[in-house]
């Protein structure tokens, strides 16, 4: 057994170095990418010239990227949408190592989740469990899909399994290590305070008054970070940027959240989670042996983990796509953790043997069957999808001016984290206002580019039908893999006037 955790973290290193995006793009990378850009810089937020300077209706919003909306604390500055304690704590890496340092902080967390999942497998039901559990965990698709992707999903799981760890260790809890794992979670995603709050009360209970002040003060840091950077972006320490309340909980997300979750877990993991719930119960009425110890190891700390990652996220807003188990990934490794060592109980008491042989064969069937599920395969593709963003920031850098401000969407993201600071975003443009401000841009400097892709051509010729620049009628000056098209505004005379305008076909970084 000895060096087999090691390898089955190297190995998932290695997937998440080989099919990591490495990327900025989407709205949720973006914010937490740009906000760490920026407090690496010593700034609290992205800030734009153009949110002052810009004579058009609503320019701050203009030019606010994917992810963010207006600052309300700064009038060139633009506010998180996302948790900004993750952005905060990883800031340092991104100063001292860069940006590729940081684009993989993602996978380190995906190696520190799966060992934390073998430590305690291996601590309730021996090493083979360890080992058992660790693989299914590895294999499952939503930790492939999230593990490439610079996000909070798989650090701020990684964050509660070594709470988990620290609370059942065999030769009693590390209290204040657990409140420090906690603590951080709960920064990376105040969201979850359900769980920190059930957790607490346990540590009371088990650890009585000494215990608790001794996790309260690995907690507090932590926590005391979340109000604070709360009041620092939106101005109350009880607001965030994801609205009210009651825009994102209802009663009436219950229903759909269990349905679509349901059918998740029975596509991407044949429902082994869920059987893992019965397992949780089961072990829970009886607690098993520690593997080095004649004591009980305590599970309701794992219960409770579980029931209050899930009763947070079942009234949470809806969201339909299979990827958004990435929410209740916390719980789903506990469930997993369940099963194998009720599986390994199990086998070791028909047997009275070893518990090795039935449990490995089949994990070994688990994770070929969950490799092989097409979320899995979605998740191995999304380097190639993503890739795109990477170009554009590599194309814009060597290719084009810096003095050329960018008009863009679905890029912005991407362009700002390469170093694009004037990036407006059309979406938020007056449709009245486009020619108008590609005028004003060019005489404060050069011409300004429109960064777009195909599917998002249609929009942009209906936003601003009557205005000459937005019938993009002139060629791309750079067409990247067919995915994203650069347009330069100062073409399109020179095209009209029958110059010929020719467009470098760039192929996707691998």
């Amino acid at each position: 057994m000895t060096g087999w955790p090691q390898r089955g973290v190297l190995v998932l290193a290695i997937y998440a170095e080989r099919l990591g995006t490495h990327a900025v793009g989407g709205s949720d990378s973006s914010c937490y990418g740009l906000l760490a850009q920026a407090v690496s810089r010593g700034e609290t937020e992205p800030a734009s010239a153009l949110a002052i300077d810009a004579p058009w209706p609503d320019a701050q919003r203009t030019t606010a990227p994917g992810g963010f909306v207006p600052s309300a604390q700064s009038s060139s500055g633009a506010a998180p949408v996302c948790a900004p304690g993750y952005a905060w704590l990883t800031a340092p890496v991104l100063r001292l190592a860069g940006a590729e340092a940081w684009l993989r902080l993602s996978s380190l967390a995906g190696v520190l989740l799966v060992w934390a999942t073998f430590l305690l497998a291996q601590r309730l039901a021996g090493a083979w469990a360890g080992l058992a559990a660790a693989g299914l965990v590895a294999s499952s698709p939503v930790l492939l899909f999230q593990v490439v992707q610079p996000m909070t999903d798989v650090a701020s799981a990684a964050a509660w399994l070594w709470a988990l760890v620290a609370l059942t260790r065999a030769g009693g809890p590390r209290w204040w290590l657990a409140g420090s794992a906690v603590g951080m979670a709960l920064l990376m995603r105040p969201n979850l305070l359900l769980v920190g709050l059930l957790l607490g009360v346990w540590v009371l209970w088990a650890g009585r008054f000494r215990g608790a002040v001794t996790y309260a003060v690995g907690v507090m840091p932590w926590g005391l970070a979340v109000p604070a950077l709360n009041a620092v972006h939106y101005g109350s320490p009880l607001r965030s940027g994801y609205g009210s309340v009651g825009d994102l909980f209802s009663w009436a997300h219950v229903l759909p959240n269990a349905e679509g979750y349901a059918r998740a877990l029975e596509s991407a993991q044949f429902g082994m989670p869920v059987a893992g719930v019965l397992a949780l119960l089961l072990l829970w009425w009886r607690p098993p042996h520690a593997s080095t110890t004649h004591d009980a190891v305590p599970v309701l700390p794992l219960v409770l983990v579980a029931v209050g990652v899930i009763a947070s996220y079942l009234p949470y807003r809806h969201y339909p796509e299979w990827w958004y188990l990435r929410f209740l990934l916390p719980a789903l490794v506990v469930l997993t953790v369940a099963l194998v060592v009720l599986v390994s109980r199990g086998v070791a008491r028909a047997s009275g043997r070893g518990t090795e042989a039935l449990p490995l064969a089949l994990t070994v069937v688990g994770m070929t069957a969950q490799w092989r599920t097409a979320e899995a395969a979605e998740a191995r593709s999304l380097r190639s999808l993503e890739s795109r963003f990477r170009t554009v920031g590599r194309v814009m850098t060597t290719q084009v001016s810096p003095r050329r401000a960018v008009l863009s969407v679905w890029d912005s993201g991407s362009l700002r984290f390469a170093g694009r600071g004037e990036v407006v975003l059309w979406d938020a443009l007056d449709p009245q206002w486009l020619d108008r401000a590609v005028d004003w841009l060019a005489a404060r400097g050069e011409a300004p580019v429109i960064v777009i892709e195909p599917w998002e051509e249609a929009a942009f010729r209906a936003r601003f039908a009557g205005q000459q620049f937005g019938v993009l009628d002139w060629p791309p000056r750079v067409d990247i893999d067919s995915r994203v098209r650069i347009y330069r505004t100062d073409g399109r005379a020179r095209y009209l006037s029958g110059a010929p305008v020719e467009t470098t076909l760039v192929p996707l970084l691998r």
